[in-house]
């Protein structure tokens, strides 16, 4: 059985009976140790146990992480745009920005891009997704320079 599947069954079996609040810190404890499967896992079964306020947030935060530092980023994006609807307070350029560079340090520095640019379109006007892409315009890889070539913003 891979480690994955291994991770993902244990938190699931721990999860059974768990309060959303035993999930949250499950789940910060995971994503501490860089299992980030089990991470997101944790999170999903808290959120899927009634979560709801701040607690609700902290999950959808902690899973958002555990997402973007595996480089799971069509799933990275999914996330924001859902929770760009349900939490549209709490989510704010700095998420986008944050998130892109989990992203990359994940190892999907061309998915980083694509969170920054869904950060732009929902923020066009924000300085600090305006200097992360500039950023990465300067000093980017070859993945990254490609798409922001791809997206139309180096020619």
């Amino acid at each position: 059985m891979s480690r994955v599947l291994f991770a993902f069954l244990t938190s699931m079996l721990l999860a059974c009976g768990a309060s959303p609040e035993q999930q949250l810190e499950e789940a910060r404890e995971a994503l501490a140790r860089g299992a980030y499967p089990e991470a997101a896992a944790a999170a999903a079964a808290g959120l899927s146990g009634g979560a709801t306020g701040a607690i609700a947030w902290r999950l959808e935060l902690t899973a958002l992480e555990a997402e973007a530092r595996a480089a799971r980023t069509p799933d990275v994006l999914a996330r924001l745009e859902r929770l760009a609807g349900a939490w549209s307070q709490q989510v704010t350029p700095a998420l986008y920005v944050q998130a892109a560079g989990q992203v990359k340090e994940g190892g999907d520095p061309a998915g980083a891009i694509s969170v920054l640019d869904a950060g732009a379109n929902r923020f066009p006007k924000d300085a600090d997704i305006a200097t992360a892409i500039a950023r990465a315009k300067a000093s980017g890889s070859a993945a990254e320079l490609e798409q922001l070539r791809s997206l139309g913003y180096v020619e």
